[in-house]
């Protein structure tokens, strides 16, 4: 069967009064159990080389070490798949920014476009084949899961997905792209115990950054794929 492991983390606050006009998700996407271990063991082999070097028992995140460590964990996964997406909050709707539940589902809703982005870019260039079984397996900081939508962000993944989304408001059908069984799983994880969620904060944090001080060079990653909403 062929397997898909993608891990994601956020940066930036997604709220009408937030700091700063970005929020972003990213992270990192698998094709293969070996190559995920092989990325998981690089990486924490540099996170505990730091943490010795500078004294640290606690999680490294990419808001409390400096840019030298930043890009030392960053480097270490550099040759894998990635890929973001990028929200502009003063560009959402209101209604959707004055109640909490709508934030998440508007979460849930930039999520589930990503994830159907990355499944097309690996059917076009040939690497995964839409018409056999699929393990698609999704691994997520934990955070707030309350939405006012009908689905969740399990159901509302694999429905696009596999049967394709009507959306009547616009009168626009969007078409299955897997069409062998698809088996998903939804994971909310602490980061504390899951050193790709933490690979993943620590590049969210680099494209909030660049996007923050307007240095573009840095979200310049070979084997990335990004969107950008609304």
């Amino acid at each position: 069967m062929q397997e898909i492991f993608v891990f994601i983390d956020d940066s930036g606050v997604l709220h009408r009064n937030a700091n700063d006009n970005i929020f972003v998700y990213a992270g990192y996407i698998f094709l293969s159990k070996s190559t995920k271990e092989a990325a998981r063991n690089r990486y924490k082999k540099i996170n505990r080389k730091i943490k010795q070097s500078i004294h640290r028992n606690d999680e490294l995140k990419g808001c409390n070490i400096d840019n030298k460590h930043k890009r030392a964990l960053f480097n270490a996964m550099r040759k894998e798949y990635s890929c973001h997406l990028k929200v502009d909050i003063d560009k959402i709707y209101n209604y959707i920014l004055n109640n909490k539940n709508s934030i998440v589902r508007y979460k849930d809703y930039v999520l589930k476009r990503l994830i159907k982005t990355i499944i097309e870019k690996f059917i076009k260039n040939g690497e995964i084949d839409a018409n056999k079984p699929i393990k698609l397996m999704i691994s997520i900081d934990e955070q707030l899961t309350a939405t006012d939508g009908i689905y969740d962000l399990k159901q509302s993944i694999y429905e696009e997905l596999v049967y394709g989304i009507v959306n009547f408001d616009y009168g626009r059908n969007f078409n299955p792209i897997l069409h062998g069984d698809c088996e998903l799983t939804v994971s909310f994880c602490d980061s504390k115990n899951n050193y790709l969620v933490q690979a993943s904060d620590i590049l969210a944090n680099r494209i909030f950054n660049s996007y923050r001080f307007n240095k573009p060079e840095w979200r310049k990653i070979k084997n990335h794929i990004y969107l950008t909403f609304p």
